[in-house]
């Protein structure tokens, strides 16, 4: 099991001397945003909450189907990399588009917060990818993705020189459902053990664990230092049949493990430790899309900055929170200023043993 010691590690210094903090890997999608009702989904068979993935043409007969209030870059890996950007650390994002419309409107979007945008446009293959994010008035968001060129990554679009300069991957389980892309990860994951980089992994979503559950424990039995996760898909990770059931499971690992649970915050285990973090309040809830997203900026942002694991859950509270107050997946005001004014009030943050 991969073995790290909660505070100021040589590796968390590691992390600093390094040309980017964090290198992030996942899907380049570009997001289009809309409100519908809850008859919408019914209407055109979607379960509410969650990501299916449909072909070209379903999703441009959706996009006719709906009146888009934003078209931004998106993608869950490259929202977190967004989060950190604003934070003010040093990133880097890897993933592919075409050179079309929407593949220079993603890049368009990284590059002007500051991220590092790794990955040549292709000239040739399927359009850029898009993700149609439909969110409820109950904030709820049902996204609907096409992945395009995005699902074709593969180990020749990893610079192993990025790699190499990386304290930290953040790699996205959506991109293990291809072959390609499954060998680009291995890839850049063993480039990063001999770097000294450590790996993160976001399991990214229940019915992606289910499909790669084995593969998944893996990774995390050998080549895993952090795993982000929600009540869900932590559940299906160890087939647990209750979140306290996983957290049992999950203290049998040496890894860190950060587990987020919407409206009732977030728990952070690593080993015996156990800590509870108690969510933001009174926040006014307008579109749950990128919140996990966000707090994995936080918490990196904590973990980088050498804090205790707990204060590094409050400070993911916090950027989550931040995001759900708009709409959209990507921060529209500094993160670090939020930290900042919000840390002041609470310091320490809330930390309950579990």
């Amino acid at each position: 099991m991969r073995l790290l010691e909660p505070e100021k590690t040589e590796k968390q210094d590691l992390i600093i001397s390094k040309k980017y903090n964090v290198v992030g890997i996942g899907n380049a999608i570009v997001d289009i945003l809309a409100n519908v009702d809850e008859s919408f989904l019914g209407m055109h068979k979607m379960e509410k909450g969650m990501m299916q993935l449909i072909d070209e043409d379903s999703i441009a007969s959706l996009h006719e189907r709906i009146k888009a209030e934003k078209q931004v870059s998106g993608g869950s890996t490259a929202n977190t990399i967004a989060g950190l950007a604003s934070l003010g650390h040093d990133v880097a994002f890897i993933g592919k588009v075409k050179d079309d419309k929407l593949g220079r409107t993603f890049e368009k979007g990284l590059n002007d917060i500051g991220v590092i945008y790794c990955t040549k446009r292709a000239s040739e293959g399927n359009s850029t990818a898009c993700c149609v994010v439909l969110s409820t008035p109950d904030a709820q968001r049902t996204m609907n993705t096409c992945l395009g060129i995005s699902g074709t990554l593969g180990p020749e679009d990893i610079d192993e020189k990025i790699i190499s300069e990386a304290g930290i991957i953040y790699l996205e389980g959506y991109l293990w459902d291809t072959e390609s892309a499954k060998a680009a990860f291995k890839k850049a994951i063993n480039t990063a053990g001999k770097t000294g980089g450590q790996v993160a992994l976001s399991l990214s979503d229940s019915f992606c664990v289910q499909r790669h559950r084995a593969e998944f424990l893996e990774l995390l039995q050998d080549h895993t230092d952090i795993l982000f996760a929600n009540e869900d898909e932590i559940k299906n990770l160890f087939e647990a049949a209750s979140f306290k059931e996983a957290l049992k499971a999950c203290a049998g690992y040496n890894n860190i493990f950060v587990l987020t649970r919407g409206a009732l915050g977030s728990v952070i285990i690593h080993g015996k430790e156990c800590y509870e973090i108690g969510p933001e309040k009174n926040i006014k809830v307008l579109d749950t899309t990128g919140a996990g997203d966000m707090y994995a900026a936080g918490f990196l942002h904590g973990y980088i900055n050498k804090e205790k694991l707990a204060v590094c859950g409050k400070m993911g509270n916090i950027t989550a929170a931040a995001v759900i107050a708009h709409f959209g997946a990507r921060p529209e005001i500094s993160l670090a200023g939020v930290l900042e004014e919000k840390l002041k009030e609470n310091h320490t943050g809330r930390e309950n043993n579990v």
